[in-house]
């Protein structure tokens, strides 16, 4: 990382940082094929499941069918029967075809290797606007932010992925001579990806073809929309055969189905672009929280690359380009997912890495890398020797990462460390429980489908007049099962003396786990 060395010299530190990523990144790999969040089960599922069968739609379960489409885990819905993704399509597409060809290990690698070649691919980008070094430190920073290294580890998260393809395929439209056609493409699979991205990455996509329109000529722009085009027919023919329609998502096929908690201060007042209202308060608490606060350091050094980036001569159009994407960007993910109430931990207190608007607004973050790395290069340039110069930017470095090291592996109870012991432990729980369960078994949970599906049908939450009421046709069908936080003495009496009993129904226990117990529901 020399202040002048030549580009040659800059590309070693990139592929040792992108090494020390891609093995940190396993952190959370296990043999029990085990996922933190129903997301990351749900993908790996039908993944494999499109690996398998060409598709991601299941036989007809004739006991879902029966029950309504009510026994689902979450982020899948079902269907008259058939469970198919409950959210888009892209990354079990994606990763689909990668598991028909080299097998089902492959998932655990997939999102960090596309996340390394994003990161070499900005750095190709941004040394279009800045100097050699400010891209490399950039490129580095962007693989050692914590919220890419979090959704890495987190491998079948959406948000990674997209924000790779999307990189890549603008690195192909500028960088790459003949390569419009596969830029278009995955700019399109990013949009199949994460589908409600499709405004901005279509608007700053249109911003860019407009501002270097008479550069790229009617050939290659002819060459970009039909690799979008391609892209586009991929994405609706998937949904369409899926879901029945082009227009039809996951999320939409007819069921709300919600991975996560979300309460909107006032009624669902959508304006246009914006689902669930836009209070501009709320947002601006949650930028603090998960876009300033968490990541102080990074934020510090960002706000003076800012001034330092924008001062800069050399390039000022480009710059000034570079940064009013960054602020309109980040203003509309900001305004869009900040105006949600989401709480994915049930503790509603806690703000930690794991909350959903870290990887909502990854594009926030890669974008400020490149204010980050002019702010640590203009920092070191108060040296008054080359080698001063080197041994400030590698100290800035050096805490940079090591704070990174600490809000992604061990700050708080989300971290990737407290992850992998709770992988461990569920592992466990998860042999224990199939063990007790007949292979038919059905087993209602409130938040620990990513625990038995798809070993055993579940069904969810039990705390439901729903659930309840289909409970008395259910054991007659299968064995059911109940697994979640151990019932108090109070509570379990009150389900079999009042709740179940009015219902023919009883409740015993049949082992506990820690704070968590497995019971059996069966006729009176």
């Amino acid at each position: 990382m020399v202040s002048k060395a030549k580009t040659h010299s800059h590309v070693p530190w990139l592929a040792i940082a992108a090494g020390i990523f891609f093995l940190s990144s396993l952190i959370l790999f296990n043999t029990s094929n085990l996922y933190i969040s129903p997301d990351e089960t749900a993908n790996a599922y039908f993944s494999n499941l499109f690996a398998q069968t060409g598709s991601f739609s299941t036989a007809i379960d004739q006991l879902a069918l029966t029950f309504g489409d009510r026994i689902h885990p979450r982020s899948a819905v079902s269907v008259n029967g058939i469970l198919k993704p409950g959210s888009f399509l892209g990354l079990p597409l994606v990763y689909g075809i990668f598991t028909a060809v080299l097998g089902g290990w492959i998932l655990w690698i997939l999102t960090p290797l596309a996340v390394i070649v994003a990161a070499f691919a900005w750095r190709e980008l941004m040394a279009r606007i800045v100097q050699k070094n400010i891209a490399t430190i950039s490129a580095i920073l962007f693989l050692f932010h914590p919220a890419i290294w979090y959704y890495s580890a987190r491998s079948l998260m959406h948000n990674a992925l997209f924000v790779s393809l999307l990189i890549i395929g603008i690195h192909f439209l500028v960088n790459k001579k003949n390569y419009d056609v596969y830029g278009g493409l995955l700019i399109a699979l990013a949009i199949m990806t994460r589908t409600s991205e499709i405004w901005w990455v279509l608007a700053l996509l249109g911003a860019g073809l407009m501002f270097a329109c008479k550069r790229i000529g009617r050939r290659r722009l002819i060459l970009i929309l039909t690799g979008l085009v391609l892209g586009a027919v991929i994405m609706l023919g998937a949904n369409a055969v899926t879901y029945g329609s082009p227009f039809t998502t996951g999320y939409t096929v007819g069921q709300q189905i919600q991975t996560v908690e979300l309460v909107a201060s006032d009624a669902l007042d959508a304006v246009g672009f914006f689902p669930f209202g836009l209070h501009p308060r709320d947002a601006w608490g949650n930028v603090s929280n998960y876009g300033v606060s968490m990541f102080w350091w990074l934020s510090i050094l960002a706000l003076l690359g800012v001034f330092v980036f924008t001062t800069e001569k050399k390039k000022r159009r480009e710059r000034i380009a570079y940064t009013a994407a960054f602020v309109l960007i980040s203003a509309w993910l900001s305004l869009l997912y900040g105006s949600w109430e989401i709480h994915d931990n049930p503790d509603w207190t806690q703000v930690t890495m794991a909350n959903s608007y870290v990887r909502y607004w990854l594009p926030m973050y890669i974008m400020s890398t490149t204010f980050i790395a002019a702010a640590i290069v203009w920092i070191s340039k108060r040296g008054r020797t080359n080698l001063a110069k080197n041994l400030i930017i590698g100290t800035l470095m050096i805490a940079v990462i090591g704070l990174n090291v600490h809000a992604t592996f061990i700050q708080g109870q989300d971290g990737l460390l407290s992850v992998r012991d709770t992988l461990a432990e569920s592992s466990a729980v998860q042999k224990s429980v199939l063990s007790l369960t007949e292979d038919d078994a059905l087993i209602v949970v409130d938040r620990a489908d990513k625990l038995f599906f798809p070993h055993r049908r579940v069904m969810y939450p039990l705390r439901s007049d729903e659930t309840y009421n289909a409970l008395p046709l259910l054991v007659q069908n299968v064995p059911v099962y109940y697994y979640g936080i151990s019932f108090p003495d109070e509570d379990f009496n009150y389900l079999n003396d009042s709740r179940l009993a009015s219902m023919g129904l009883q409740i015993e226990l049949v082992e506990s786990f820690t704070l968590e117990s497995l019971y059996r529901i069966y006729p009176q």
